[in-house]
């Protein structure tokens, strides 16, 4: 989630119908069918390719919050999770009932938490809670890889994270030899990949957390720190909400930040996905892992990512992804809002830094339109800066304030209590399908 912004081509999501502007690579050319049913990573002619089952299986994922099981729907293949709990078997069972994989995570403490990799008792217990993870969970068949740690790193500068991170590594090995080992990294730091690669050489899989302004440098980074075994992008999307400072105009006075419509995300997951995911599929980029599969508040705005509502309605990234992992769009696709300019809160864009009044009267409207020509319906919310549901999906809203609903134009009242605000608007059609925009806006 940081620097350099991603040019966006002409490779547009809103009107694009034809599949064959996008020819979808294959990573099985010329790759031989192995007898093992072990999950391995093996180099064919000089590529890297993972292997399931003796079949060639390109990471197709999420980075699944909710809705695990219609991952299948749209071609994916695999999900991930983040440490193991009590629903972890229920989880697998899930992902195998509907023909999917999980890479499996495995929590390790991080130094920013207050955990001391200098102390051999901590780290000593560590180990062995994981190894006993490993163990419970080794034989079931939705198990894909084990990824050791997510962003633990993270704000670290103890190097004995990674003798720790070598010694899980080396014991998965041990008590587990048919599933590979990936660690998870914030970002791609050419030293900190050195410095695993010497203190981890058990490691067989590098996994970073990458987000579409990263998205060009990361094969370069990767090739100086002199990583020469297989990668994958275990979490991708739009630039972060805490990543800003590079768009200074989507950061306004208060602190609020400028979200992007439904439409401008997709476009950005699809082509990041095609030049930087799929488009290194011979150079070592085994695949990938979209965020955030379902729904999930991110720093203080409730719907910066995400492939749902919770009502489990599909926006125009699910569209986007389907085309990356398949080729064809859906039959059907989500209604359009072409750009956040497209929404105006008393004849401003979100960028025009809106102020009002507690408690007065104001207008706004919405542009949108229907790829497949369906009739389309109108949601206005009004809600409290950093609110969510108890699941941190979209809280209801304040009531009473819009006058009328269903509608692409709007007057409604600002909120009585002066603070942060945003105006969002969901616009559906009949297909169980939403196009989001808003506008942040301050009550004086």
């Amino acid at each position: 989630m940081k620097l350099c912004m991603l040019c966006l081509s002409i490779f547009t999501l809103s009107c694009e119908k034809n599949p064959a502007a996008y020819t979808l690579p294959n990573e099985t050319v010329n790759a031989p069918v192995l007898t093992s049913a072990k999950v391995q990573t093996v180099k064919v002619n000089g590529k890297w390719r993972l292997y399931k089952d003796g079949q060639v299986y390109y990471v197709r994922g999420a980075a699944a919050n909710q809705f695990y099981d219609k991952i299948d729907d749209y071609g994916g293949n695999t999900f991930r999770t983040y440490s193991t709990n009590d629903s972890t078997q229920k989880t697998l069972d899930l992902a195998k009932a509907n023909g999917l994989s999980v890479m499996m995570g495995i929590w390790v403490n991080r130094e920013r938490d207050g955990f001391n990799y200098n102390d051999p008792v901590a780290v000593k217990a560590q180990l062995d809670r994981i190894k006993e993870e490993v163990m419970r969970f080794k034989d079931h068949p939705a198990v894909l890889i084990w990824c050791i740690g997510n962003e633990a790193e993270s704000m670290y500068t103890n190097l004995k994270l990674w003798d720790a991170v070598g010694e899980i590594a080396k014991m998965i090995h041990e008590i587990d030899p048919n599933h590979p080992t990936s660690v998870a990294l914030a970002g791609v730091d050419p030293v900190r990949i050195k410095d695993m690669m010497q203190r981890a050489p058990d490691v067989d899989i590098l996994s970073i957390n990458t987000y579409a302004p990263q998205m060009p440098t990361n094969l370069g980074n990767i090739q100086a720190a002199g990583w020469t075994k297989p990668y994958m992008v275990s979490e991708y999307g739009p630039r972060g909400a805490q990543s800003m400072a590079p768009e200074p105009t989507r950061v306004l006075p208060w602190g609020g930040i400028v979200e992007q419509t439904s439409t401008e995300k997709a476009v950005i997951y699809q082509q990041v996905y095609k030049d930087w995911i799929y488009g290194n599929v011979n150079n070592g980029c085994i695949g990938s892992y979209v965020f955030v599969w379902g729904y999930q508040m991110h720093g203080d705005v409730v719907n910066w990512y995400g492939t749902h509502d919770r009502k489990g309605r599909t926006n125009a990234t699910v569209d986007a992804l389907q085309f990356s992992w398949t080729g064809q769009y859906p039959s059907n696709r989500a209604p359009v809002i072409t750009s956040r300019n497209d929404m105006l809160m008393n004849g401003k864009r979100p960028e025009d830094i809106v102020k009002v009044k507690k408690s007065s009267k104001n207008i706004a409207t919405v542009t949108a339109s229907d790829p497949d020509g369906d009739p389309l319906t109108y949601e206005w919310v009004v809600m409290l800066e950093g609110t969510s549901a108890a699941d941190g999906g979209f809280p209801p809203g304040i009531p009473g304030l819009i006058e009328t609903q269903n509608s692409k134009n709007i007057n409604f009242t600002a909120p009585a209590s002066p603070g942060e605000y945003r105006l969002y608007v969901f616009v559906y059609d009949n297909h169980n399908k939403v196009a989001s925009a808003c506008v942040p806006f301050l009550v004086e």
